[in-house]
């Protein structure tokens, strides 16, 4: 079946027309009233460079909402494979994994769901307008410098505000270069159980430097392969009945990543970061173990290939940044056994994506910072269905976002516009947004000479349908409204040092509402569905996270991390229904993790126990409905041997010691015991 799109009507294009010339407008006065700040000659031989102090906090525990950072040290000690490896261990956060490598893994931060967590790389938002969720298996750890994790308002006053209009987020930064350094390089293997195999590549060169001025490049290689037939338990009925031991099959998964970066420094005000990324995978898709059948036949390839680049301008009571990005996406779905005339299912997406944003920041005091952006998108989808409506969406999104800081008080005040249009080429065109979501946030150090903070948070916020939402054959809905969210946090932190122990707290309690939450329900009869804003969700929370490391001397350190949460996320929709007051699929009422670090000279051990409480797989909290709980258990044991400039990076590890079978979704096992061998050799 092919694709079979017609032009739309004029009186829809003029709306799209309009909302082009809007855009155009408040680039261009931005861009004038910047103009003359950028192409200054550079005057630093008589001014120091003023640095922005209210950019990403140095210290979460001043932060104004909770913030958790993993550092590219946490990384290397970790046996972590994937990014998804190591958010899990942090509080509030869930993911969705459907086991193996190449098992699709998404993160949700306290009961919101994963389209309510924006990802960002290098500060530009990643995203999908099909499904709305990231898959972050993708994301390549090589040559990652750190992820921060922000529940509710970012700490960073140049936030996109298409990342502000998420209720979480997930930003990943890459390395930089040492301008210390010609040239880095770093060449790594890892190896492991069910056949896996990751060589990766990283290099970074100097072109040239000359006093403030600077070029780099850098490239990464990250190649992943693994077959995935992992052995798991098959159980054909309850406790008592028979069981027989499987192999995963249809689990393959190959995957290639490139990136090329470019850090321009043209005078120590003005920089440029440039990425080109390429994605490339094939991957097969095991289905649920359903008693007889394990069969499995159906593939997946992904494509993804996008362009982006962030230039920051810093002056003394002006600041501007610009970002771009162009991104193509394609995906092919095959079922070789699907009962149709064909006697399969081969379909094609193609999703095509322009992004510009651009922020402009007064340091109108030392202590009062604001900054106004604007963001504008433009999304489109295609496919080789029959009657496919060819989705596009315009998105223009407007935040003014205020920070006053001192020493003992951090407040910040957001509010941010949101105009989106929808247009389709065949059908009837979603509903037109037109909103205003405000934020504010406290932080407050009680006592002057004690690191002891109080925080609390308002946020509300929202997430847009889907294409797959408003235009799925036969249960799209084109009028859905975006969900509505409301957060509530009030918190502490308390950090103390002595001598060489060193311990930080934090506490978090919080209430979430999400008002019409887009669900799939039965209309006609169970055979029909459609998509409709039905749902209300009412979730009640708490995080605690603890940190304590004692430096007993040198070359010999002790640290213990821990983290609980607890949701009481709720379905609040019907008081008549069966599913009233019961928590919501997938979502555990209690989760946490211990890490326990042993560093010396020799070597470093690490142990990672991370809890996942008891959930359910559907809407009604019944026996037959159950997940059980599960403990997962690692450790890992590494080194890093240093011979002069060079060095070789050692690492082993065992993932689930105890060879525990659990299940994150329902009838898709995770993997049992395995094994696993790093080595990175490199020189700076």
């Amino acid at each position: 079946m092919k694709r079979n799109c017609t032009d739309k009507l004029l009186h829809k294009q003029q709306c799209v027309n309009l909302h082009r010339g809007i855009v155009c407008a408040v680039f261009f006065i931005l861009f004038f009233c910047i103009k003359d700040v950028v192409s200054q000659e550079d005057t630093l031989h008589r001014l120091p460079p003023v640095e922005v102090r209210l950019t990403v906090s140095k210290k979460p525990h001043r932060a104004i909402a909770p913030q958790q950072v993993i550092t590219r040290g946490d990384i290397d000690k970790l046996p972590a494979l994937q990014l998804s490896d190591a958010l899990k261990l942090l509080p509030g956060i869930s993911i969705k994994d459907y086991g193996g490598v190449g098992g699709m893994k998404t993160v949700a931060v306290r009961g919101l769901g994963a389209n309510h967590t924006g990802v960002a790389y290098d500060g530009v938002v990643l995203s999908d307008g099909q499904t709305g969720q990231i898959d972050i298996g993708k994301v390549a750890l090589t040559h990652l410098n750190s992820v921060a994790v922000a529940n509710g308002i970012s700490d960073n006053l140049f936030v996109a505000p298409r990342l502000h209009a998420f209720a979480s987020q997930v930003d990943m930064q890459s390395k930089q270069p040492d301008t210390t350094k010609v040239i880095s390089f770093a060449a790594g293997l890892k190896a492991g159980s069910f056949g896996l195999l990751n060589p990766s590549l990283f290099i970074i060169n100097r072109i040239f430097k000359d006093e403030n001025k600077f070029l780099y490049t850098s490239l990464l290689v990250d190649y992943m392969k693994s077959h995935g037939r992992y052995p798991y338990t098959l159980h054909y009925g309850g406790a008592n009945d028979s069981t027989s031991r499987q192999k995963r099959e249809n689990s393959d998964f190959e995957s290639i990543n490139g990136e090329f970066n470019i850090y321009a420094h043209f005078n120590a005000r003005n920089h440029l970061q440039a990425k080109l990324y390429y994605y490339q995978s094939e991957r097969g898709l095991p289905g649920a173990t359903i008693l007889y059948n394990q069969h499995s036949a159906q593939r997946l390839w992904d494509q993804q290939l996008f362009g982006q680049f962030t230039f920051r301008s810093r002056h003394e009571k002006i600041d501007y940044n610009l970002h771009g990005k162009v991104n193509y996406a394609y995906q092919r779905y095959l079922d070789p056994h699907y009962l149709n005339s064909d006697g399969q299912l081969d379909n094609r997406y193609i999703q095509r994506e322009t992004y510009l944003s651009n922020l402009i920041c007064w340091k109108i005091t030392k202590r009062f910072h604001t900054a106004i952006s604007n963001d504008f998108s433009y999304t489109n989808m295609s496919a080789d269905l029959d009657r496919f409506a060819c989705p596009a969406r315009y998105s223009l999104l407007s935040l003014l976002n205020s920070r006053y800081e001192n020493r003992r008080l951090n407040i910040s005040l957001a509010l941010l516009h949101t105009f989106v249009v929808h247009t389709v080429k065949i059908g009837e065109n979603g509903n037109t947004v037109n909103r205003l979501s405000p934020s504010v946030g406290i932080n407050v150090k009680p006592v002057i000479n004690a690191e002891w903070y109080l925080r609390a948070f308002f946020k509300n916020i929202y997430r847009l349908p889907t294409f797959n939402d408003l235009y799925y054959k036969d249960v799209g809905n084109n009028d859905l409204k975006p969900e509505d969210t409301y957060q509530f946090n009030i918190g502490t932190t308390y950090t103390k040092r002595i001598k060489k122990y060193r311990i930080e707290c934090t506490a978090d309690f919080y209430y979430n509402i999400v008002k019409d939450k887009i669900v799939a329900i039965p209309t006609k009869n169970l055979f029909v569905w459609a998509m409709l804003n039905f749902g209300r969700v009412e979730i009640l929370g708490l995080d605690i996270h603890a940190i304590q490391k004692w430096q007993i001397k040198d070359g010999l350190s002790l640290g213990l991390t821990i983290n609980y949460s607890f949701q009481h996320a709720v379905d609040k929709t019907d008081p008549v229904g069966k599913s009233y007051g019961h928590q919501i699929p997938y979502t555990p009422m209690h989760s946490g993790s211990a890490t326990f670090s042993l560093e010396n000279r020799w070597v470093n051990f690490n142990y990672i126990l991370y809890f996942n409480g008891k959930r359910y797989t559907l809407q009604q909290n019944i026996p037959e409905n159950i997940l059980y709980p599960y403990v997962d258990q690692n450790i890992s044991l590494s080194h890093k041997f240093m011979i002069q400039k060079h060095f070789i990076d050692v690492q082993l590890s065992v993932n689930n010691i105890f060879n525990v079978q659990y299940e994150i979704i329902h009838n898709f096992p995770m993997q049992g015991r395995s094994f696993g061998c790093r080595v990175i050799y490199g020189f700076n």
